[in-house]
C-alpha cells in the first residue's frame, strides 16, 4: 500500500486549493470490465462535485469541494483545469495500484462530507454489483 499512498500524496500535492478553487476530498479507484478514456462531473452539491476519469480499464473518482458555490457557467474551464493537472497524478495512482494488487472498488482517500460519501459509496456499490454508475434514460 506505500506506492499507493504515496501516489496519493503526490495527487494530493499537484491539486492545490489555491490554484483551483477547490479541495480534494476523496478518492475511490475501481474497475470497468470494458477499457475506455472517458471523463465525467458529477455536481454533488451546489459546492460539491467529482470528477471521473477512466483510463483503459482503472476509473478513479476524485471528489473535491469548494469554500463557495459552483456555476455551472464555469465548468468547461474548470473541468479542463483539473484533467490538465490530475492527469499526471492519476496516471500514477492507476500504476501504483495495479503494481499493489490494490482490491477493488476501494475508497482510498476520505476527507468527504456526509453528501459526497453517499454518493461515492453509491458508486462504490454500483461498482461492486457491476451496475452502470451512469443513470440510464429511455427513448422516448
Amino acid at each position: 500500500m506505500k506506492k499507493v499512498q504515496e501516489a496519493l500524496m503526490g495527487l494530493l500535492s499537484a491539486l492545490d486549493p489555491e490554484e483551483t478553487g477547490l479541495r480534494l476530498v476523496g478518492v475511490l479507484v475501481a474497475r470497468e470490465q470494458r477499457p475506455a478514456y472517458n471523463f465525467s462531473l458529477f455536481d454533488v452539491t451546489g459546492n460539491e462535485i467529482v470528477l471521473m476519469l477512466q483510463i483503459g480499464d482503472t476509473v478513479v473518482y476524485l471528489a473535491f469541494e469548494s469554500g463557495e458555490e459552483i456555476d455551472e457557467d464555469e465548468y468547461p474551464e474548470l473541468v479542463e483545469e483539473l484533467v490538465t493537472i490530475s492527469l499526471p497524478g492519476v496516471r500514477n495512482l492507476i500504476r501504483a495500484v495495479k503494481e499493489e494488487n490494490l482490491p477493488e472498488p476501494r475508497i482510498i482517500y476520505d476527507e468527504m462530507s456526509p453528501e459526497l460519501k453517499e454518493f461515492l459509496y453509491d458508486v462504490l456499490m454500483k461498482h461492486v454489483r457491476g451496475r452502470p454508475v451512469h443513470d440510464q434514460t429511455e427513448v422516448a
